[in-house]
């Protein structure tokens, strides 16, 4: 019974028996001159009036009782594979996936499906035993427990939040069909029924261990009704850290996953909580649009920032997290030949002059002035170059160095931790010590051009007072980020630069199938394929390797305005590698790896979550670096790396943040249709249901129980019938005579009579027309 006080009022049903009782047919008394034919009249009509009166009062004390059970609304057991006998084990498995925070109707589906599972409950036997599974990116048990103890389940299910990735449906059903248990199961998956997370049962073992003494039951509490969402991806910083002041580009990708109707929206940006710029957008379905983003961190340190989309029907999606490790300067070390006495020019003003120039400059190139900005400069002669010197230098910078062993050593070991080098060589440069201790540690033998995995100075070519020999410079590759400035159509940069004087570069080459590559980048060339720039890894470091001189004696480059955007992307490219490195974003659930500069012999790491909690990093070594991992990345936000290094000269604390981002498809909210479902689950049999737990036809079938309204307003109706039928009842229009001469069954017959029955006139032998039906018993005719 839905309402069960309604049956407070059944004592209504007396009425119409009282009534009865109260107006019971009460005898007259007739003076007649003659008893002929009354006798048998009598008992005919009294046995009928007393039958019509009781089974008019049965009917009408029907009717009031029918109306009262209508209003208590009583209920029925009809979904049959809930029903049978207690003791069975019950796997109630929860749809957790990231898409079940899908709002629709006010409710998000993980709501409605803690509805489900509610009436799913109350339904079952309190002999069966509840088994929660929590079906993620990786199932979860979270409690066993007879269905008579319903708090803690319920308990359970009401601290289930989506995730932040899709479901893996298929090991949940694993998990629950993985051991046979002796009771029959019964397993009932509440989900919203979304491609991404059933595809994976195409294929899967576990459809045929379900058997048929199992049974599994889908009930899809999805959206019925239309949802539009936009989610919002991106590109990450790129990897390393940034400066004060030196813009970062970043890329927003905003995508309609959902929805058949256009959206406007607005896209902020955020950096520490505060929102510094916000556009328009607007999508047609199924339209992807990428935005770029330019942002300027004004203060070192780790700055937390994030793409924001307006809110719409699934809000987890709206947001791509992001952090910018700033330093504040990037410090720049000039290395010199020792300096000519006046007026000769010193051997690092074209550097020098380069790297300051747009400080000074009026109009220019932003981005020219923010490196500039974030430059420290200083100028050493290559004789009182120093360890603690290198060490805190980002980028290293020689001009016409001669070179011996032991500087050598010390620049080649600054590459292999991390810095950067830019060579550019000069008249005090010997070819044979660069190759030697510099460009090919290990091999100590003299240059041999035949062997092509040497990178080396060739000995120098071209004359200074032959201008017929000046070579311009061809081949520029417009892509690598230090030239990328000049990718401009139309316009042909460093076309009147000419080189007088350079050392031809041999680069290193590997073998690939039989076909020799190089090993390293060729930036610029001369006519003739003679490599003048080239970019080579080394170590964790980084060195680019130039065939001109930075002073007008060999080359008009110093003097040409594409030389200062170059040298200024040059130092900011080859920059040192931060001590500890990490990917700037991964997805929820995939590990983030952490790589320490092998600078640091020890070090310790921690992990802080968005929430602030911190949990240890296990560190090994790998090669000459210190490896580790977080490993619990299942929140999306701001994560942040901690590491202290235990080395002599490191720093006491260094910071890194990284974040984790949703990364969503249009697949996450396409719905799985049934027909679908049966192709993947076969051949396992499957009860399939779809509504929510407001829909009175679902919540029905979940309470295995059926409102008998239909069947009681079919009654009614046929009281009413009966009731009409039977009042409207004539006597028989027979005489005694004749109907004494009936049988049995006539005179039963012959007791009811509808109103269509006319009554029958004889003609009398005096042939006058006479009614043949004797006066009621209660005339008053005398």
């Amino acid at each position: 019974m839905v309402h069960l006080w309604f049956l407070w009022f059944l004592p209504l049903t007396l009425v119409p028996i009282i009534l009865h009782l109260i107006t019971l047919h009460r005898l007259r008394t007739v003076e007649l001159s003659t008893f002929r034919f009354l006798m048998d009249s009598y008992i005919q009509q009294r046995r009928r009036v007393k039958l019509l009166e009781f089974l008019l009062m049965l009917l009408r004390t029907a009717f009031v009782a029918l109306i009262i059970l209508m209003l208590a609304r009583p209920m029925t057991q009809s979904f049959h594979w809930l029903t049978g006998q207690g003791g069975r084990e019950v796997a109630l498995v929860i749809d957790a996936g990231a898409a079940m925070g899908l709002r629709s109707g006010g409710t998000t589906a993980l709501e409605r499906a803690r509805s489900a599972a509610e009436s799913l409950l109350n339904s079952l036997s309190p002999d069966d035993r509840v088994t929660v599974v929590v079906a993620a990116d990786k199932p979860r048990t979270l409690l066993t427990r007879p269905a008579s103890e319903k708090k803690p389940i319920l308990e359970a299910i009401a601290g289930i939040t989506p995730a932040s990735g899709p479901a893996n449906m298929a090991a949940a059903l694993d998990e629950v069909f993985a051991n046979r248990q002796r009771a029959t199961r019964l397993a009932c998956v509440v989900t919203q029924a979304n491609q991404r997370a059933w595809e994976g049962l195409a294929g899967h073992p576990v459809t045929q261990r379900i058997g048929d003494d199992n049974r599994l039951v889908i009930l899809d509490v999805g959206s019925t009704q239309p949802v539009t969402n936009l989610s919002m991806t991106g590109d990450p910083p790129r990897a390393g850290r940034s400066l004060v002041g030196l813009p970062v580009i970043l890329k927003a990708v905003i995508a309609h996953t959902a929805g058949e109707t256009p959206v406007n929206t607005a896209l902020s940006v955020f950096l520490d909580n505060q929102q510094v710029s916000q556009t328009g957008i607007s999508l047609q379905p199924g339209q992807k649009t990428t935005r770029t983003i330019t942002v300027t961190p004004t203060k070192p340190g780790v700055i937390r920032g994030r793409f924001q989309l307006q809110d719409d029907a699934f809000a987890a999606d709206n947001v791509y997290h992001f952090t910018l490790n700033v330093d504040p300067k990037l410090k720049v070390l000039v290395v010199t030949p020792a300096y000519p006495p006046p007026p000769a020019e010193p051997p690092d003003l074209f550097i020098r002059a380069a790297l300051a120039s747009p400080l000074e400059a009026r109009t220019g190139a932003t981005e020219e002035r923010a490196i500039a900005q974030a430059l420290d400069v200083s100028s050493v002669v290559y004789t009182t170059l120093t360890d603690a010197m290198l060490d805190a230098a980002d980028v290293v910078l020689l001009s016409d160095v001669p070179l011996d062993a032991t500087l050598g050593t010390r620049l080649r070991r600054f590459v292999d931790n991390g810095g950067g080098l830019f060579v550019l060589p000069g008249p005090a440069v010997d070819p044979v010590p660069y190759q030697t201790y510099l460009f090919d540690v290990g091999n100590t033998g003299p240059f041999d051009p035949r062997k092509p995995h040497n990178l080396a100075y060739l000995p120098p070519v071209g004359d200074p007072d032959r201008e017929s020999l000046f070579q311009p410079f061809t081949a520029i590759d417009l892509s690598h980020p230090i030239l990328a400035a000049f990718n401009e159509p139309g316009v042909e940069f460093f076309a009147t630069a000419r080189v007088f004087r350079w050392f031809p570069i041999n680069v290193p080459t590997v073998s690939n199938n039989g076909e020799d590559r190089p090993r390293a980048a060729v930036l610029m060339r001369l006519p003739n394929r003679t490599p003048m720039l080239v970019d080579m890894p080394v170590g964790e470091g980084r060195m680019l390797v130039a065939g001109f001189a930075a002073t007008p004696d060999w080359s008009s480059l110093p003097l040409k305005p594409e030389f200062v955007p170059m040298m200024l992307r040059s130092v900011a490219y080859l920059r040192r590698a931060p001590g500890l490195t990490s990917p700037p974003s991964v997805q929820p659930g995939e590990p983030a790896p952490i790589y320490i500069t092998s600078r640091w012999s020890e070090a310790r790491a921690e992990a802080i979550d968005p929430a602030g909690k911190s949990s240890p990093v296990a560190l090994h070594r790998s090669g000459t670096q210190l490896v580790g991992a977080a490993l619990t990345t299942e929140q999306p936000g701001d994560y942040l790396f901690r590491v202290q290094p235990n080395t002599p000269g490191a720093p006491d604390r260094v910071e890194q943040g990284w974040s984790v981002n949703l990364q969503v498809m249009p697949s996450d909210f396409a719905p799985l249709k049934q027909e679908r479902l049966n192709d993947l689950l076969r051949p396992a049999k499957v009860v399939y249901l779809k509504g929510s737990p407001n829909d009175p036809v679902f919540a029905g079938e979940l309470s295995r129980r059926s409102e008998l309204w239909r069947t009681l307003i079919i009654a009614m109706f046929v009281v009413i019938g009966l009731e009409f039928a039977l009042s409207t009842l004539k006597p028989d229009t027979r005489k005694p005579e004749e109907s004494s001469g009936l049988d049995s069954r006539s005179r039963w017959a012959s007791l009811f009579r509808l109103p269509w029955q006319v009554p029958v006139q004889k003609e009398t032998p005096a042939g006058q027309a006479k009614n043949t039906w004797p006066r009621s018993l209660g005339s008053d005719k005398r």
